[in-house]
């Protein structure tokens, strides 16, 4: 696919680019910020149940680490890491260490057994940027002068298309678990108010919402909204290639995820943060100063 192809789908301008990098960033960035690293550093290291690469790395390691003093360590190279990468500043670098800082502190969480897929995106993502060359435009490295633009913008058009197909990919495959593991009576009357109820009544979630309790009474219906959902979820990709469908897409999955935190105390705030990845933020710049050019140069009303 040449750069005239690509640019049908997705920006291929570098400014685009760095704009996704600087978005994606900073809500990492804000997440890490508001998050307690202190108390999941009082958590015991006999608790941890290290998982894959996790694994490599000794127990001695994680009896320094797993301390109040030591997460607040990671912590602050995580926010000093993320801070750079969103304002451009050694790109290239800061990026990569925000990559494996990110994927180190996930896989720490999932070996105290938090499996949660609302952060894989960002983590795709991150890595996505780590090695492309999204500090060309946008970022202090460019004002410094310190980057050049690229002639082809196959360099800065393939990591968005890619990144979008990642993110499309979440909920596609998330339809196709579902349809696999319980098929067709993932459809029933009751699935949908047994699963928001079950979550409503715990306290392990950052709301407690009560409108699950609510579903019974129309459980009729539900099986008609899951499996609109689950037609979204698998339509979803369809949102790489055509803009129309795109919006529609987009504004539905922001009704889906404040639909499931209202019904479910399920909030997946990372997903929604990643759709920046599909707003062509070159394109929405120029409109922004083409309206406040003309709203500056508008005649005086008589």
């Amino acid at each position: 696919m040449d750069s005239g192809a690509l640019k049908r789908f997705v920006p291929t301008d570098a400014a685009t680019l760095g704009m996704v990098r600087a978005g994606v960033c900073a809500f990492i960035l804000c997440e890490v910020i508001l998050s307690s690293f202190s108390d999941l550093g009082r958590l015991p290291v006999t608790l941890l149940r290290p998982t894959g690469a996790m694994q490599i790395l000794s127990w001695r390691f994680y009896d320094l680490l797993l301390t109040p003093a030591g997460m607040g360590t990671l912590k602050s190279l995580m926010v000093l890491s993320l801070f750079t990468a969103t304002i451009g500043c050694l790109t290239s670098l800061s990026t990569k260490s925000s990559a494996l800082l990110f994927v180190f502190y996930e896989g720490l969480l999932r070996s105290f057994a938090h499996f949660n897929h609302d952060e894989m995106p960002a983590v795709y993502i991150l890595i996505v940027l780590a090695f492309s060359p999204c500090g060309d435009a946008f970022s202090l490295d460019s004002w410094l002068g310190k980057t050049w633009i690229r002639r082809s913008g196959i360099v800065y058009g393939y990591p968005i298309l890619l990144m979008r197909i990642l993110l499309a990919w979440s909920y596609f495959s998330s339809a196709l678990i579902k349809l696999r593991v319980a098929g067709l009576s993932y459809l029933s009357p009751d699935n949908l108010p047994s699963l928001a109820i079950v979550h409503s009544l715990d306290n392990l979630h950052d709301t407690q919402f009560r409108l699950a309790f609510w579903l019974p009474h129309v459980r009729q219906y539900t099986p008609v909204f899951v499996a609109l959902v689950v037609l979204w979820e698998l339509l979803f990709p369809l949102a790489i290639f055509f803009r129309r469908a795109r919006l529609v897409i987009l504004a539905l999955g922001i009704f889906f995820h404040l639909g499931t935190m209202f019904f479910m105390n399920i909030f997946f705030p990372y997903h929604l943060a990643m759709y920046i990845v599909f707003v062509d933020w070159g394109r929405l710049r120029e409109r922004v100063e083409n309206f406040l050019r003309r709203r500056t140069h508008r005649p005086p009303d008589i």
